[in-house]
């Protein structure tokens, strides 16, 4: 079993069971339809990287496309969002973040 079919796993053990099976079917049509997108770990560190210019600025763009490039399905606001609140970026302007 890989991380992704232990985390639906628990995601199914966790609902109640008159929804379980409609769960089930969901996840498993999720994981189908998007076979080649990468459930594994991501380090915030090396995305990052690749989306900071040499002022170590990160625009929604750059995130974009570095996300895209690395085949990671993460919605690249929400990215941002999680990386400011862990204190990695700093807000500098609209979609526009400054590494910390």
């Amino acid at each position: 079993m890989n991380a992704s079919e232990a985390s639906n796993a628990v995601s199914v053990a966790n609902v109640p069971p008159e929804i379980r099976d409609q769960l089930s079917n969901w996840l498993g049509q999720q994981e189908m339809s998007n076979p080649a997108v990468n459930h594994g770990s991501v380090d915030g560190h090396v995305i990052l990287a690749k989306a900071s210019d040499e002022d170590g600025i990160v625009t929604l763009e750059s995130l974009t496309m570095v996300l895209s490039q690395m085949n990671i399905d993460i919605d690249p606001e929400i990215f941002a969002e999680q990386a400011s609140t862990e204190g990695e970026l700093l807000q500098d302007g609209p979609n526009r973040w400054k590494r910390a």
